[in-house]
């Protein structure tokens, strides 16, 4: 990509916790700090699609509402037979994507990545290969299905690449959860990592969504993030835990409380003297206890 761009939000995977990424924006839309470009992995690819349509404050507000009324059959639909069910032919899943498809139908208004207003870049991570695929383009139902699809527990998606060729993906969480690489290209002047992971914790886990997705956070944990330059301010905003699953959805009120809580620590910084003499820092960890 050509020029620079001016701010670029990129949003980790978490699951539920996608909603600490919502109050997150909305402080800082607010404060009239907009996105020119996002970037996403699974539950964030999801966020910045629905921004990337209109990235203001009336749109990051629609969103917020959209996830207070969220409920975890809305995503992982069907209960313990129907995941007895799967195993027992065979599938690949536990669940199955439709409900996830019905959902992304509903909440994008168009059908291409491309189509977009803002420039939106989806993370997956592509099974015949090492390394994360960053997308700019392509049939977005199929490319956020794909970005969020954790092994075992959702299907893998079979996406074309510029060869023509097809092969299957999975969440992009399991090469990038926190999709700092992505925002590379749009050559940014300010990064926002609006991060949702899973922090480290003792395990618990009693299904297999837990145990991927705390086995996804171990690994984002011990992948450095990439140098984007020395000219690049990097604001990274992380949300505690609740400790609570990352399938419950019961919670997202005070998610997207501690997001807005988080972004306002920012901004306070930003705003102070200090704050400003600090300008050339390349990181800077926002968190607020729960």
């Amino acid at each position: 990509m050509n020029g620079q761009t001016g701010n670029v939000f990129v949003l980790s995977g978490g699951a539920a916790r996608g909603a600490v990424q919502v109050g997150m924006m909305q402080t800082l839309i607010e404060a009239e700090i907009v996105p020119d470009a996002l970037v996403g992995t699974s539950v964030g690819a999801l966020n910045a699609a629905f921004m990337g349509w209109q990235p203001d404050a009336d749109r990051v507000h629609e969103l917020a509402e959209r996830w207070l009324r969220l409920t975890t059959r809305d995503i992982f639909p069907g209960g313990n037979w129907s995941r007895l069910g799967h195993l027992a032919q065979r599938h690949a899943y536990l669940f199955s994507s439709g409900a996830l498809r019905t959902l992304i139908d509903a909440w994008i208004p168009v059908a291409r990545l491309e189509d977009l207003t803002t420039p939106v870049r989806v993370t997956t991570t592509p099974l015949a290969s090492s390394a994360a695929t960053y997308h700019d383009s392509g049939p977005i139902a199929d490319l956020l299905l794909a970005s969020a699809a954790m092994p075992g527990v959702f299907a893998p998606v079979e996406l074309t690449d510029h060869a023509g060729v097809r092969t299957p993906h999975v969440d992009g969480g399991v090469a990038d959860l926190v999709p700092v690489a992505g925002a590379r290209d749009f050559n940014p002047r300010r990064v926002f990592v609006l991060d949702a992971t899973v922090p480290a914790r003792l395990p618990h886990a009693r299904t297999p969504i837990e145990i991927v997705i705390a086995s996804l956070s171990v690994a984002m944990r011990v992948r450095p993030f990439p140098d984007l330059g020395h000219d690049v301010v990097v604001h990274h905003l992380v949300g505690p835990d609740l400790g609570i699953t990352t399938t419950d959805f019961t919670r997202t009120a005070e998610h997207l409380s501690l997001g807005r809580g988080i972004a306002a620590d920012l901004l306070e910084t930003l705003d102070s003297p200090a704050g400003a003499s600090r300008g050339h820092r390349r990181w800077g960890r926002f968190s607020r206890a729960a």
